[in-house]
């Protein structure tokens, strides 16, 4: 029988193997980038406001997204965290790291990232008693932003789905919207 421990143990090290698999095949589509690539490749940080329903009757939580990634012309590489605090009955929180491949339209950029890591909620265990704990995390997200200033873009909608793997998990739906500030 496998405890609750070596399940997220396992979880764990497949969060870590995806975090460095996609690490590892980032690097290279960077390397092939033309010329010196800097002009090619960019690194930004967001800032998001977000509203998210884990089902099971707890109703809407409301929070926030923030992070930062490094763009190529597709192919990238993102860490994102997001807390979802505001609801009495739960509470979600995660911080993920992984690839991320976007494309350029000509009115607005599309986006799609996935990212494993690390995530804290809380849930009623057997007796009913209520309580937190950390465990492995994974997250999607897909979405669409538009240039409003030389630097800064609008992220129009950014759609996301997640898993935090506490008690008997929790499977959070989000939308949220805010700003992307261009670095380089």
């Amino acid at each position: 029988m496998k405890t609750p421990c070596s399940r997220l143990a396992r979880l764990l090290v497949y969060a870590l193997l995806s975090v460095l698999l996609s690490a590892i095949l980032t690097i290279p589509a960077f390397a092939q980038d033309e010329g010196l690539g800097l002009g090619r490749r960019g690194a930004s940080v967001f800032l998001e406001a977000s509203a998210a329903t884990v089902g099971q009757g707890y109703g809407v939580l409301w929070g926030g997204s923030g992070g930062g990634y490094v763009q190529g012309r597709v192919l990238g590489f993102v860490a994102r965290a997001t807390a979802l605090p505001s609801n009495g009955n739960t509470r979600v929180y995660d911080a993920v790291l992984g690839p991320r491949l976007a494309a350029g339209l000509p009115f607005v950029r599309l986006f799609v990232e996935a990212g494993g890591g690390v995530g804290n909620s809380g849930y009623y265990n057997s007796l009913g008693t209520y309580s937190a704990s950390w465990g492995a995390a994974w997250q999607v997200n897909a979405g669409v932003s538009h240039g409003i200033l030389p630097r800064v873009d609008w992220r129009i909608l950014d759609l996301g789905y997640g898993h935090v793997y506490v008690g008997s998990g929790v499977s959070p739906v989000s939308a949220s919207t805010g700003l992307t500030l261009h670095l380089w």
